[in-house]
């Protein structure tokens, strides 16, 4: 046990599903889990459900084992520990970083999920970059920004950039309350609702934004104005961040990044055209797949372990 490598517990915490797993400090991940989310004991029972499963983990670890990250969605504030909001799990104000500690007596941290998963992109799928824009697309979309080596935070509120406006989307409402977010049609669930659109019918008997893709690359019209309608909102979209940010690199990630050859390149072509003074960002795709969370989690863990400020 000694000659193993030393480790922290990683966890992906899900509305659903929970990842947890060993991260090594250089960033190798081990004895993944997928486990279903506990529900059924509320707020408090699932802090706890998760300090008994980190506890166990920590336990059986293969080599020493120093503490713990853990990855959630919402609003988290990394500096105090505290979830803020997070409705896929429950929790409000959860100061879930104490309340593992108190369970299992180990230190750790606490982020959000996109930007655990940025953060590990950055670090490990893009180490040659200080500036790294992570955009993982899926049903919703969210930013990690790293600046000159930085992880931002922002009290936990860095990132939204799927609810920021882009002309694209018109008048579309958002769920968040506003109108014309980049989410309402640069997103999976967006080129879904675009093609429903386009073909007259109830968006849930449409299919998923998979099989618009299919469709698309097979020459559908229909298919292809929805993805006309993301690549002019990630253009406008990503051109603002990278005047913003300048940017180095852009990693595509999230489950509408396996259509990126639908999209990315005209994106990339479009803001190289555009762009004046502005550095032109290098468009990657995201190699770390669904455990990007998890690992950087478990990179958040070291980081607190060994003292680095990410924010």
């Amino acid at each position: 046990m000694a000659d193993s490598p030393e480790c922290v517990v990683a966890v992906d915490l899900g509305g659903t599903l929970t990842k947890i797993g060993y991260v090594n400090e250089d960033g190798t991940a081990t004895a993944v889990r997928r486990l279903d989310t506990y529900r059924a004991g509320g707020a408090d029972g699932l802090a706890d459900w998760l300090g008994d499963r980190i506890a166990e983990a920590a336990a059986t670890a293969p080599g020493p084992c120093h503490g713990f990250g853990i990855a959630v969605p919402g609003i988290i504030d990394a500096a105090s520990g505290t979830v803020r909001a997070a409705p896929n799990v429950g929790w409000t104000e959860m100061p879930i970083r104490d309340r593992l500690h108190d369970r299992t007596g180990l230190s750790g941290a606490v982020g959000h999920d996109v930007r655990a998963g940025g953060l590990a992109e950055g670090r490990l799928g893009s180490p040659d970059a200080q500036n790294v824009f992570f955009l993982p697309i899926g049903t919703g979309i969210a930013a990690a920004m790293i600046v000159d080596g930085r992880l931002l935070e922002a009290g936990g509120y860095a990132g939204e950039i799927g609810h920021t406006r882009v002309r694209a989307a018109g008048e579309t409402p958002c769920a968040c309350g506003q109108i014309g977010c980049l989410e309402t049609v640069a997103s999976a669930a967006g080129v879904a609702r675009g093609y429903a659109a386009a073909r007259g019918v109830e968006v849930g008997t449409n299919p998923d934004a998979r099989a618009v893709a299919e469709a698309a690359r097979a020459g559908d019209p229909d298919a292809l104005a929805a993805f006309a309608v993301v690549i002019d909102a990630l253009t406008e979209s990503l051109l603002l961040s990278t005047t913003l940010l300048g940017s180095e690199v852009i990693i595509i990630g999230g489950g509408l990044s396996g259509a990126a050859d639908l999209f990315l390149p005209e994106v990339e072509r479009r803001i190289a055209a555009t762009a004046t003074f502005q550095r032109v960002p290098e468009f990657r795709l995201a190699t770390l797949g669904a455990d990007a969370g998890l690992i950087g989690a478990g990179l958040l863990g070291w980081a607190e372990l060994r003292g680095v400020d990410h924010d």
